[in-house]
């Protein structure tokens, strides 16, 4: 299942629409990389996910992985891309935070190491516990 906008956040746009617009819109050649990259990124992420609702937002062009279609829920997983450099967060269960709203960051180089950044946020926030798709894709 593609990626899916939350809809309280930019109603009529997907979140391709967002880094399109970025891609065609900015004279700067690092936002226009940055948006190309965003767009292989959710490529990716949507082939991995065919059946799993993620809902989406994007905040100052981070990316937002949502498990619920509510823009307050918690934002559960947040990438970023500069260069070849992908920024990965994860919240921290409640149950492992040392503080509230306490993120795991880590850089990823190049699309592959990124895909695994992703499967392993996606499991280590808990917000798809036993999701099918992404149980096969940590395999």
């Amino acid at each position: 299942m593609p990626l899916t906008v939350n809809t309280k956040h930019v109603i009529g746009k997907s979140i391709q629409d967002v880094y399109i617009e970025l891609v065609n819109n900015s004279t700067n050649v690092v936002s226009r990389e940055m948006g190309n990259n965003m767009l292989t990124f959710i490529k990716m992420l949507n082939g991995i996910f065919l059946n799993t609702q993620i809902w989406a937002l994007t905040s100052h062009y981070h990316l937002v992985l949502q498990a619920k279609d509510d823009w307050k829920s918690d934002w559960l997983v947040k990438i970023h891309c500069l260069g070849n450099e992908y920024y990965i967060e994860y919240l921290m269960p409640e149950k492992k935070k040392p503080w509230p709203n306490a993120y795991v960051l880590g850089v990823a180089i190049g699309l592959d190491e990124a895909k695994k950044y992703l499967l392993i946020a996606m499991k280590e926030c808990g917000g798809w516990e036993g999701n099918f798709e992404l149980v096969n894709s940590l395999k």
